[in-house]
């Protein structure tokens, strides 16, 4: 089976929202392998291929996710669109009037421990539940003690903490993400180093069952490299997205260093 692919010369594609972008290549001789590097991702439905300076880049949104501009007649530049790579749009996740429902003593495939406002041991700070990490706002941020209380440090305080949500949208098919670090200048030893995301498709109360949830991402949360604060990690993939889910769970697993929590401003989720 082909998949057909629409070929534009001098123009450029200028996405709606930079976060689109999945990755930027450098070194590519031709734009026939800039081509190549999109099609082997199921996730790639647009690319960019700049001749002079042998750059591909490469997004996760259709061409009706942005504007297609013209370039200068002396730069050779390509755009390749795969208008079916997907039967639809990769979206950012926008909440609504979701709940977000603080979580802590929670492994991937357990039970979930409600966590609550306050600054004792199993509480998140009084503002600065989960919620904030969907509120659009980096310099808001989601703070959690875990098995700590306020002032005090560990390297495990924060750890199996998280939230889980509910979209009102539906099942969606998860494809990746990105984190926002915290805004105070000192709170790189908060920021989260590993974390899980499961999915599930259960309701209610189901939901704070351990076998409620499947396991679909382990690792890395972006801050391997210190982005700087209030600023976004690096774009993390979901490897081999195809279940749709109505549920996900996030958790953080380990933290950068010691401290009385972890923390993070925002979650960017790209779903389809």
């Amino acid at each position: 089976m082909t998949t057909p692919v629409t070929v534009y010369k001098n123009a450029y594609f200028d996405p709606a929202d930079t976060h689109y972008m999945l990755s930027s290549l450098s070194s590519i001789s031709s734009a026939d392998e800039c081509l190549c590097q999109c099609y082997n991702s199921m996730i790639c439905f647009t690319a960019n291929y700049f001749d002079a300076t042998h750059e591909c880049l490469l997004f996760f949104a259709q061409l009706n996710q942005g504007q297609l501009r013209l370039a200068s007649n002396t730069v050779n530049t390509t755009v390749y669109s795969f208008g079916n790579n997907s039967n639809q749009n990769v979206t950012l996740f926008q909440q609504t009037n979701e709940n977000v429902y603080d979580i802590w003593n929670t492994t991937a495939g357990s039970d979930s421990i409600y966590a609550v406002s306050g600054y004792s041991v199993g509480s998140y700070y009084p503002d600065q539940p989960a919620q904030a990490a969907f509120d659009g706002n980096l310099t808001t941020v989601a703070c959690n003690y875990g098995p700590c209380s306020y002032g005090s440090e560990s390297q495990t305080c924060g750890e199996n903490t998280g939230f889980y949500l509910t979209m009102n949208s539906g099942p969606k098919v998860l494809t990746g993400f990105y984190m926002g670090s915290a805004s105070e200048s000192w709170t790189r030893v908060r920021d989260p180093m590993t974390i899980t995301i499961e999915g599930s498709n259960s309701n209610g109360l189901a939901l704070t069952l351990g076998s409620s949830w499947t396991l679909i991402y382990n690792g890395s949360a972006g801050f391997i490299t210190d982005p700087g604060r209030s600023a976004w990690g690096t774009l993390q993939l979901i490897l081999n997205p195809s279940i749709a889910f109505a549920s996900y769970r996030l958790l953080v697993t380990s933290k950068e260093g010691i401290e009385s929590c972890a923390s993070y401003s925002e979650i960017l989720f790209f779903m389809y």
